[in-house]
């Protein structure tokens, strides 16, 4: 399994390279404008897939976006079987321009959790730990980079990853990504991330994410995947309904979670700072012997954001 993956890896990467030598246009003054014209709107369209992303907070595009940024995430969450429970949660981003511009800090205390946010769209490549991550290259539709880390274990980590964006339609958005990682206590193991954005308007977008991994000391694989209608309400409030599914392969392939739910945001008093409030409710059950457990849950938070540009 784990040369299939860095197999794939590879031939993507050649693959995609090849295609980046795109030829030079020789059209006339009609197929320019017209090209002019698509170009036009698939930047818009990506316009608003780009602010839900940044609004909602979703780690993946952080990681690449050119500017640091800080989040302090208090929440407070009722779950029907497990009951309440609270925490307090970091995560940041920090370019390091004075040791090289394309080096930059990623760094996370989320813990891994069995409630609602093992479904939600923004839990997507959310980064573990503390890594440095250095952007080997990027141009306009991919981008690879190189990580290397400590876990809260206190044992290495280093990944390199592939990630491809291109608009397949006008208003259609594919993004894949290839993930292959060294953990000093697990081994190595693989991350294949799908995703599509659908743009329905100017102010609503259709995501449909899908993740598969793969762990060396661990059987088969284990799944997610999910669709969000996302809807910007104005310039400081927006709204998610999602439903999402999750699984392993083996030993039994089976379903551990599923559920549907709906994420209301909300800018309030100052630009920096964001309610949420986030009920659901899931079937669950962590092993395939047993029996499958229906639980709803609300999840508040309050989050303060703090950007900087990199210059």
């Amino acid at each position: 399994m784990r040369g299939h993956a860095v197999g794939f890896a590879i031939v993507w990467l050649l693959a995609q390279s090849a295609q980046s030598q795109e030829p030079v246009e020789t059209a006339g003054d009609d197929s320019t404008w017209l090209d002019a014209s698509h170009e036009y709107i698939v930047d818009n369209a990506d316009d608003i897939a780009k602010w839900m992303d940044d609004f909602f907070g979703v780690a993946r595009a952080e990681e690449e976006a050119p500017y640091s940024t800080l989040r302090l995430r208090l929440e407070q969450e009722w779950d029907e079987i497990e009951g309440w429970e609270s925490g307090v949660k970091l995560r940041g981003k920090v370019h390091l321009p004075r040791l090289n511009k394309r080096l930059s800090l990623l760094f996370s205390d989320d813990d891994d959790r069995t409630g609602s946010d093992d479904l939600l769209i923004d839990r997507q490549d959310s980064p573990n730990d503390v890594a440095l991550q250095y952007t080997a290259r990027e141009r306009k539709h991919y981008r690879l980079d190189f990580k290397v880390g400590i876990r809260s274990s206190l044992h290495p980590k280093a990944s390199v990853r592939y990630r491809y964006e291109y608009p397949l339609r006008e208003t259609l958005i594919g993004r894949f990504s290839e993930e292959i990682l060294y953990r000093g206590d697990d081994g190595f193991g693989s991350r294949t991330r799908l995703e599509f954005d659908r743009i329905l308007s100017t102010d609503k977008v259709v995501q449909w994410y899908n993740r598969l991994d793969w762990e060396e000391e661990e059987a088969g694989l284990s799944w997610n995947t999910g669709i969000s209608l996302n809807r910007r309400l104005s310039n400081k409030r927006a709204l998610s309904y999602y439903v999402a599914a999750s699984g392993d392969t083996k030993p039994d392939y089976f379903t551990t979670s599923y559920g549907l739910g709906m994420r209301y945001r909300q800018n309030i008093y100052k630009h920096w700072l964001f309610a949420e409030v986030q009920p659901s409710y899931h079937w669950r059950r962590a092993d395939f012997e047993d029996d499958r457990e229906g639980a709803a849950t609300i999840l508040f938070r309050i989050e303060a954001v703090f950007t900087r540009d990199r210059d």
